[in-house]
This record gives structure tokens, C-alpha cells and sequence, in this order.
């Protein structure tokens, strides 16, 4: 699934990109090697940088924000959670300046990936639950407790009292909604407290 957000007044948020495994990066494209205890000073390009950075996280990366500057000065920010096809569209279509081969004009100013074992605030968490990740609070003490989202759909009616609300083939329509999984083991639907809207200890579940 892919969103994208126009910032009209240009400015690119600040997102560091991901950590780089054996390799610390400087700014500038470059990059800290050690070869015989001797500090040796890389020289990356742009994209070379950015599928390092990819490479630190593949294994856990669940989503790509890139911050692409567009012809008339505007930031469109792209999130993708197919990150994997995300990342070979860019190694086709960017040159090492992370500039588009169609346009001058177009070029990645910035990026950031989203993991699996990050933190996030209720708002992400609800965009990952309507992507089909499941998520909990890192607070949590019960075991293996998580959300989930229900989309809208039909169940066959299981009681006398749900008669008049069934359609013909006797299904009763359900809006969509967060159901968490217990730590008891079974599943009923969730409100969120105050607390929990206001949290920012959200993570990914697995």
C-alpha cells in the first residue's frame, strides 16, 4: 500500500535515515571504515547511502517514507509498506544523485524506514492497523495481547434476537472495527482509554 502527502510550502521534515551496519556515517556522503584498526574514509554516493541504509533494516523494514522534491518546489511524501518493490522501482528509476531519470526536476531529498521494534504514537498505529499490521503498547502485561483491524463485512447470525436485522441469506452486517486478541486467548472488540490515544510507546507486532 502506497499513500502520498503534498507539503506546499516546500519544507522537507527532518528524518534521519536508518543506521548503517559497519559503517558510521559523517554526513556529506561518506562513511567511517576500519580496515587494520585504521579509520578509512568511505566516499558514497546518495544512493549508494540510502540502500545501505536499507540493508541495516531489510529484515525488519515494514514501510518507506521518501520526501521527493517535485518540479514546482513542493515536497510529495510518499509512504510505501511494500518496501521491497519500493526499493527496486527507485534503483531503476534514480541516478546516484537520487535524481528521476525523467525529470532534473524530481530528486529524493530525504527518507526514513519504519521497523518493526520502533516506537510510534497512537495515530501511526492506527495507519498500521488499516494496513494489516497487527500492534500493542509496549506497556502491556499480558501475554501475547495485540490489535487488529476487522474490516466491514457479514457474519452468519447466531442468535434469535439478531432475526430482524438479517438479510435473506440470514447475514448480519457489521461495520468495520479494532478487535484485540486477550491474554486469555480470545478475541473481543477494543475502545481506546485516553491513555492509549495519548501514547507514544505503540509498536509493530509480528
Amino acid at each position: 500500500m502506497e499513500s502520498h502527502t503534498v507539503v506546499k510550502d516546500g519544507a522537507c521534515p527532518a528524518t534521519p535515515p536508518g543506521r548503517m551496519q559497519g559503517m558510521r556515517m559523517n554526513g556529506g556522503g561518506q562513511a567511517h571504515d576500519f580496515v587494520c584498526g585504521r579509520r578509512v574514509e568511505v566516499v558514497m554516493t546518495r544512493k549508494e547511502e540510502l540502500f545501505a541504509a536499507y540493508e541495516a533494516v531489510k529484515d525488519k523494514a515494514i514501510c518507506v517514507t521518501l520526501f521527493i522534491r517535485m518540479p514546482g518546489g513542493e515536497i510529495e511524501i510518499i509512504s510505501n509498506t511494500n518496501v521491497e518493490e519500493k526499493m527496486a522501482y527507485i534503483d531503476q528509476t534514480y541516478d546516484d544523485d537520487l535524481v528521476h531519470s525523467n525529470s532534473v526536476k524530481i530528486h529524493i531529498e530525504d527518507y526514513s524506514f519504519e521497523c518493526m521494534d520502533d516506537l510510534i504514537d497512537f495515530g501511526s498505529a492506527i495507519l498500521n492497523l488499516k494496513e494489516g499490521h497487527k500492534v500493542a503498547r509496549k506497556g502491556w502485561n499480558g501475554k501475547e495481547m495485540f490489535l487488529y483491524y476487522v474490516p466491514a463485512a457479514k457474519y452468519k447470525r447466531c442468535t434469535e434476537s439478531a432475526r430482524c436485522i438479517a438479510d435473506k441469506d440470514d447475514m448480519v452486517e457489521y461495520g468495520a472495527y479494532i478487535a484485540m486478541k486477550t491474554a486469555q486467548g480470545n478475541v473481543v472488540p477494543w475502545l481506546a482509554s485516553q491513555t492509549d490515544m495519548l501514547a507514544e510507546d505503540w509498536t509493530i507486532v509480528e
